[in-house]
């Protein structure tokens, strides 16, 4: 059992085959590639709420990366090819109902992509990308003692 949602996030990514080399954070990103970050988002948590006190809601996130760059053509599609992977892997794992393990008193519903890897920013040495997430979550009413 996981203690909060992010933590349930960063096990299930860290299990992603396609992170093979790479420093993983989460909120901070170094300076330096390959590395990956999961940074919370920002949004209204609660989606719908039933006559129990339960609800179904929202974890928006973003996966970030930081990436080599360059003027080559065959690096940014290697980039690029990365990112459509990825997606790919999300969905289909969503799909299949492998989604991340979750706090007592929630279960997973579907982890969906918003937004495919695009590049943020870049540098002449490296480029920073995102893909933003939210995962769907239903969540039990809170007990009175």
């Amino acid at each position: 059992m996981v203690n909060s949602i992010i933590e349930g996030l960063d096990q299930y990514f860290r299990k992603c085959p396609l992170l093979k080399d790479g420093v993983f954070r989460v909120d901070t990103m170094g300076p330096e590639p390959i590395e990956y970050e999961l940074e919370t988002g920002i949004t209204t948590p609660v989606i719908k709420t039933y006559l129990d006190g339960s609800s179904v809601r929202q974890y928006m996130f973003n996966f970030n990366s930081k990436d080599y760059y360059s003027m080559d053509r065959v690096q940014m599609i290697q980039n690029s090819t990365f990112y459509e992977h990825f997606c790919n892997w999300v969905e289909e794992q969503s799909f299949l109902e492998n989604l991340p393990e979750m706090p007592e008193g929630c279960e997973a519903q579907a982890l969906t992509v918003l937004t495919p890897g695009f590049m943020l920013d870049a540098t002449m040495i490296n480029a920073r990308y995102q893909v933003q997430l939210q995962l769907q979550y239903f969540k039990e009413a809170l007990k009175k003692a």
